[in-house]
C-alpha cells in the first residue's frame, strides 16, 4: 500500500489530505493486462472505463491538466471496486487505494446537494445508528411477511413502477430477530476452549442475515472457541466505498478498541466486504499517531471463516449432504484479501459433498456493494452472465463468503429461474454439522 517515498507527491486540482499517492498512480505501465479482468471496460469497451484509464484522469488531475469534472466523478463511481485489476497487475498497483482517495476528492469537490444529499444522509445515518437500521428492517420484514409484498406481486404494480419495481427483488429477506438479540455477547466453546475469537455481526448482516451470523458463532464454538461478539455496527467499509474516508475512520476506531477490549486472539469474518475493509484499518490509519500502530495490530489479526477453519482441524462428523456444490468468488475476498484457496480446500473436505469448478468463478457477480442500485442494468448484466455460468454447472448450491453476493446470487436464481440455492459458506458447513437443516 505504499508509495515510492523518492516520488514527489503532487495534488494538481486535488484538494490537500487523501488525494490519490502520486507513486502509486506512477507506478501504473499501462500495460493493458488489467482490460480483459475488468467488468466496466468489458461493457463498455471506453478506454477511460479501465483500470488504467482511470489512472490516467487521476494523474491528469494530480499534473493540474484535467479538473474534477462530472465525467471524472462518473468513472470513479461508475468502477465496482471488484479489484479484478489488482490480482491481474504485474506491477502490484494499489488500485483499490487509489480509487477509496479518488472518490473522496469527488465527493469533497462535489458534497451532494438536495435530494440526494438527504438521502445519503438517511442511509448512511441507518448503518451507524443500529436503532433505526433496525426500525427500516422491521417496516421490512412487515412487508416481506404480512401478505402485502404477495400482493404487490400478483396486483402487477411493480411493473408500472418500471426499473424501481425491478429493483424490488434485490430486497434481502428480513430476519424475524436481528442475531444482535439472538448472540449472546459471549459464547462458550463445546469442549476444551483452544482459543477466543472476536466476530463482527455488523450492520446488514445483523437483521438480514442473522442465520448466517448464528451458524458462524455455532461453528465457532463446535471448533473450541470462546465467541465474543461486542454491540457494535458498521465497520466503515460502505463509507469509505462512498468516499467519506473520514467517517470511515471513526468507525474503524471504535471497532478496534471494542475487540481490544475483548481480548480476543483473533476476529474471524464472514462478509467478504468487511473483512477485506478491516484488513485495511492500517492504511487507513497509517497517518494518525495514536491510532497507526493500534490499527495494524489489529488488521494482522482479521481472518475470513474459511481462512480460521482450514487453519485448524475439521470438527469431527459431520452428516454427508449428497449434494453438488459450486462456489462463487466474492471480490472482496478473492481479489482484495487473496483468500481463494480457503474456501475450496474446505469444500472439498466436507463429507458428502463433490466441488465443481465455476467458470469464471473469480468475474464479479454486480452486487458490489450498493453497486446493483446506483448501476442497476450493467450490474443485471453481469448478473446474467454470472447465472449463465452457474447453469452451466448443474450444481445443487452456489456458495459464496460475502452477504451482498448472496442477494444478488439468490436474485439471479429467481429471476433465471434455476433449479439451485444460493446459500453462505457458514449455513453449509453449519447443515452439515448438526446446526441447521436449512
Amino acid at each position: 500500500m505504499s508509495s515510492d517515498t523518492a516520488t514527489p507527491q503532487r495534488a494538481g486540482h486535488f484538494l490537500p489530505g487523501d488525494a490519490p499517492p502520486y507513486g502509486d498512480i506512477l507506478n501504473c505501465m499501462h500495460c493493458g493486462l488489467c482490460l480483459p479482468t475488468c467488468p466496466t471496460y468489458t461493457l463498455t469497451g471506453s478506454e477511460r472505463s479501465s483500470p488504467r484509464g482511470r489512472i490516467q484522469l487521476m494523474r491528469g488531475v494530480a499534473d493540474g491538466k484535467l479538473e474534477l469534472t462530472p465525467t471524472f466523478a462518473h468513472e470513479m463511481f461508475f468502477c465496482l471496486g471488484c479489484l479484478a485489476c489488482e490480482t491481474a497487475c504485474p506491477a502490484g498497483v494499489d488500485y483499490g487505494g487509489l480509487l477509496e482517495a479518488a472518490r473522496t476528492q469527488v465527493v469533497r469537490h462535489r458534497p451532494p446537494r438536495g435530494v440526494k444529499a438527504l438521502a445519503q444522509r438517511l442511509a448512511f445515518g441507518m448503518f451507524e445508528n443500529l436503532a433505526l437500521l433496525r426500525l427500516v428492517a422491521l417496516a421490512m420484514r412487515c412487508y416481506q411477511a404480512s401478505g402485502l409484498r404477495a400482493l404487490v406481486h400478483r396486483t402487477g404494480l411493480l411493473r408500472l413502477l418500471g426499473r424501481l419495481g425491478e429493483m424490488e427483488g434485490l430486497m434481502p429477506t428480513i430476519s424475524v430477530r436481528p442475531s444482535s438479540a439472538t448472540v449472546p455477547v459471549e459464547t462458550a466453546p463445546v469442549g476444551p476452549e483452544r482459543e477466543r475469537v472476536g466476530v463482527l455481526l455488523g450492520c446488514v448482516m445483523d437483521v438480514a442475515g442473522a442465520a448466517e451470523n448464528e451458524a458462524t458463532v455455532r461453528l465457532l464454538a463446535r471448533h473450541g472457541c470462546r465467541v465474543i461478539a461486542p454491540p457494535l455496527g458498521c465497520c466503515g467499509a460502505l463509507h469509505a466505498h462512498a468516499g467519506d474516508l473520514p467517517r470511515a475512520r471513526r468507525m474503524a476506531k471504535e471497532v478496534i478498541a471494542a475487540f481490544e477490549a475483548a481480548q480476543v486472539d483473533c476476529v474471524v469474518l464472514n462478509s467478504a466486504g468487511c473483512g477485506a475493509a478491516m484488513k485495511e484499518y492500517g492504511h487507513w490509519l497509517h497517518d494518525d499517531p495514536v491510532w497507526a500502530e493500534r490499527a495494524a495490530a489489529f488488521a494482522a489479526r482479521v481472518l475470513d471463516l474459511t481462512e480460521f477453519l482450514t487453519s485448524r482441524p475439521l470438527a469431527p462428523g459431520g452428516r454427508p449432504l449428497g449434494l453438488t456444490v459450486t462456489y462463487h468468488d466474492a471480490c472482496h475476498l478473492n481479489h482484495a484479501q487473496k483468500v481463494n484457496s480457503p474456501p475450496r480446500k474446505l469444500l472439498q473436505a466436507l463429507p458428502g459433498v463433490r466441488l465443481i469448478e465455476l467458470p469464471e468463478a473469480g468475474w464479479c457477480c454486480g452486487s458490489a456493494g450498493i453497486y446493483n442500485i446506483t448501476h442497476f442494468p450493467e450490474a443485471v448484466a453481469l448478473l446474467d452472465r454470472k447465472m449463465a455460468n452457474i447453469a452451466a454447472t448443474g450444481a445443487d448450491l452456489v456458495v459464496t463468503g460475502n452477504p451482498g453476493c448472496l442477494v444478488q446470487l439468490q436474485y439471479g436464481v429467481r429471476r433465471h429461474g434455476l433449479r439451485c440455492e444460493a446459500i453462505h459458506t457458514a449455513t453449509l458447513l453449519d447443515r452439515i454439522y448438526g446446526g441447521s437443516d436449512g
